[in-house]
């Protein structure tokens, strides 16, 4: 595969201030794969989610900068409502028992890849280790570039397909697919599978993401949300 140039990154980025709508979203992501089936790359300012990069069938979209993983100090933390905080290191993340998944991308702007090869470990196992509260319902999902947030219900979150993922295809996640970690949602549109996630907080209620407060759907179950 020929080699990605990325933007230059930085590890606690400041989150736009503009917003984007589902509909302005979706008319830049169709002049934009356009623009790829011709041969040509839009203009910046054409995109407000910064340059599309395409990774073995992925097109990539950051609403910030790439971060950079630094093994020596990367955990991830599980908060909020709940009796037992826990903090895994990557390390540790990859000595729990993994799980594999094979299942189409979905994007919720048309593009789909097929065949997908998901290694990681359940999501529901790590948040059922640190013992939600009475009152808890819901997940939050935080990510270390400093902008992408996501949220589940518990209900949504406890599905055995639901994973942390650190492997596709059998390799370890690419920086610009989450390294290290990534939520992986199957039933849902892409957005909802968050990349660089560092901090799950449990909480009483859902808290809308960031693709949520832009336009998109909670609940972006694939052919059942979003306008389809």
């Amino acid at each position: 595969m020929a080699d990605i140039t990325l933007p230059k990154t930085t590890l606690q980025p400041q989150p736009h201030t503009w917003r984007v709508g589902r509909a302005t979203f979706l008319g830049l992501a169709g002049l934009t794969t356009g623009a790829l089936i011709l041969g040509k790359t839009p203009s910046n300012a054409l995109s407000l989610l910064g340059p599309g990069r395409n990774a073995a069938g992925f097109e990539i979209y950051t609403i910030a900068d790439f971060p950079v993983f630094d093994p020596a100090t990367y955990k991830l933390e599980i908060t909020g409502m709940v009796s037992k905080p826990r903090s895994y290191t990557f390390n540790e993340l990859l000595n729990i028992p993994a799980v594999k998944e094979v299942r189409t991308f979905h994007c919720v702007t048309g593009w789909t890849v097929p065949d997908c090869r998901w290694t990681g470990v359940r999501l529901w196992d790590l948040v059922a280790a640190a013992a939600p509260t009475a009152g808890a319902t819901a997940l939050r999902f935080f990510c270390f570039d400093g902008a992408y947030t996501e949220s589940l219900t518990l209900a949504q979150a406890k599905v055995s397909d639901v994973l942390l993922a650190y492997h596709l295809n059998g390799r370890p996640l690419s920086r610009q697919q989450g390294q290290p970690i990534r939520l992986l949602v199957p039933e849902m549109y892409g957005y909802k599978s968050a990349k660089w996630v560092n901090r799950i907080e449990v909480v009483n209620k859902v808290v809308p993401g960031y693709w949520e407060q832009n336009g998109y759907d909670v609940d972006a179950y694939i052919g059942r949300s979003n306008g389809y």
